[in-house]
């Protein structure tokens, strides 16, 4: 098969157009625009490879746009969640990547889409093959498991070196997270204990993290961590924070 040539951009990294989207889930598309935001902000300055970790990893944008265009700077990428239907997802849209018939098998569903136009579904079967393409190059270990994110610590404790956690935790429309709509001093749930987890590990060297605007955290990331906000997009607040 021919496959063209061309860069490959964040604006590829798209669920529901190039990414597999979880079925039956009520996990929302999360744009890739946020996740290049967050992990240019990590590798803007000169560190050494680190392992980045999405501990909501969900369908696999963050992951997958650190996979694509910050490769070369990463010791090793981990995705986690909760749910085995989404994490299944997020191995599919790796797997295609790398597989060529998985890339088959995803161009094949991309022409049976039922809500776009043949010029539209040639475009996205495209950019299919332009990341596949480029992935390559790509020599990174990845894992993948199924884990609570509010018991990180012991997970942190088994990574070996620094660890830079870069994720869009849920909101209330999960089942297993109900923080409050509110002020800055809300509950904000299951998150507190895990910014709390995180903020004892020792081996965390930052945190960037992005949150629903209409839902502020600031005050509660103040309590644990030092916060530099990075503005927002997409409806997103994101969020530096390092250990104290």
């Amino acid at each position: 098969m021919h496959l063209p040539q061309g860069p490959v951009t964040y604006k590829y990294v798209e669920v529901g157009k190039t990414l597999y989207q979880a079925v039956s889930t009520r996990t929302p598309r999360f744009p890739p625009r946020v996740a290049y935001v967050m992990l240019n902000s990590l590798f803007e300055e000169e560190r050494e490879p680190i392992t980045v970790y999405d501990p909501f990893c969900g369908n696999g944008v963050i992951l997958c746009t650190a996979y694509l265009l910050f490769w070369r700077k990463i010791k090793k990428l981990i995705g986690a969640d909760l749910h085995p239907v989404v994490l299944e997802t997020a191995q599919q849209n790796f797997q295609w990547m790398k597989e060529q018939n998985a890339l088959e098998q995803r161009l094949h569903a991309i022409q049976a889409y039922k809500t776009e136009n043949d010029e539209l579904k040639r475009s996205y079967q495209k950019r299919c093959r332009l990341i596949f393409n480029h992935a390559q190059q790509i020599h990174l270990e990845v894992e993948l498991l199924q884990h609570d994110a509010t018991r990180i610590q012991d997970h942190l404790a088994l990574i070996d070196g620094k660890v830079a956690l870069v994720t869009d935790p849920p909101y209330a429309h999960n089942d297993h997270w109900h923080p409050k709509d509110g002020p800055e001093s809300a509950d904000f749930g299951p998150l507190e204990p895990f910014l709390q987890q995180i903020a004892e590990a020792p081996n965390v060297a930052t945190l960037l993290i992005c949150y629903r605007v209409d839902q502020p955290i600031r005050r509660l990331l103040e309590t644990y961590f030092m916060v530099t906000p990075l503005g927002g997009t997409k409806g997103r607040a994101i969020y530096r924070c390092q250990p104290r």
